[in-house]
Parts: C-alpha cells; structure tokens; sequence
C-alpha cells in the first residue's frame, strides 16, 4: 500500500507513524485503525517511521469525541476542549522510545466515538508536532454500505423506468 493511501498513518507535519489498533481478547491478531468493532482491552502500536522520532519525546492520549468533531478532529478542535483532562481516558505523558515502536494498553468500557492525540517534541529546538485521528469503540454500524445499495437500487429503478420496462412490468401483472 502506498504510504499516502494509508489510513492508519498519523502525519505529524513531516514525521509519520504508522499506527495499528488491536483486540487481542475478542479479535487475536486482526488489525484495525479506525473502528475497533468490540469494547474491552485493546492494543495501540505506533511505529515511527523517522528515525529523528526515536530521540523526540512523543506522548498519547485518547479523549471522548463529547464534541461531535468525528473525522474532521483537529489539532484547533483539540485546544477547544475546556476541560481536556475531563474527557481524557487514557494518557500517556511525553517519553523518548528509542526502539521506535510504542506499545499502550487501554481496556475501553463504552462505546462510542473517540479522539487519538498524539504529540511529539523536538529536543533540539523544542517545536511540538502533533497528530489528531478519531476512531469508534463497539457498535460500528455498517459504513456506507447502506448508502452505496441504495444508490444501486434507485440506478436500478431508473433505468427500468427509462427503458419503459417497469410499465411493460405492471401492464402484464395487471393482466393476470
């Protein structure tokens, strides 16, 4: 896959990771990124994909979506939030990982909507770089599959009725 397509990769101006999401009671090894289709324990591993981020300390927190922002959440959404700490449910201050790859347990309680913040900090000259992604925890509904087959089924509908094959239809059952 290439690198921009990838939707679990959090970019942090020009740093990036690549982040996968895990529920190793219900789900084993399967990966996810933006649901997680249970509630209860999970998994978060960041891999860093700059080497400059094993020396930067980076830290992570998950907040409930209480706002609504979904998959719009940004970094100015974030700073809005009068009481950050109130809605946090997981935290992890600012620590180095030399090996590159950070692996955080959270065992989520209720579904529902969710923010992932994540923020690095350059030692050397002490600018911040973040990266803000919103996920769902339980109850994932069905996407846009129901859209997509309801746009089928009108495509469907239209060309029948175009075609004057749905009269041709009714005129034959008004018949029998």
């Amino acid at each position: 896959m290439v690198a921009e397509e990838d939707v679990c990769l959090l970019r942090m101006g020009f740093l990036q990771a690549h982040f996968t999401l895990y529920l190793p009671d219900s789900r084993g090894a399967e990966e996810f990124c933006e649901e997680l289709p249970d509630v209860g324990p999970s998994l978060f591993v960041i891999e860093y994909l700059h080497e400059m981020m094993k020396q930067m300390p980076v830290s992570f927190r998950v907040i409930t979506d209480d706002q609504g922002f979904g998959v719009f959440a940004n970094w100015d959404d974030v700073r809005s939030v009068a009481n950050l700490e109130a809605q946090t449910v997981f935290h992890r201050p600012l620590v180095a990982e030399p090996t590159g790859v950070v692996t955080l347990r959270h065992d989520f309680a209720e579904a529902g909507g969710y923010i992932g913040i994540v923020e690095a900090e350059n030692p050397m000259n002490g600018k911040a770089y973040n990266s803000v992604f919103y996920f769902e925890v339980g109850n994932v509904g069905y996407g846009l599959i129901p859209l997509f087959a309801g746009l089928i089924v009108a495509a469907q509908l239209g060309f029948w009725l175009s075609t004057g094959s749905l009269q041709r239809l009714a005129r034959r059952l008004r018949q029998r």
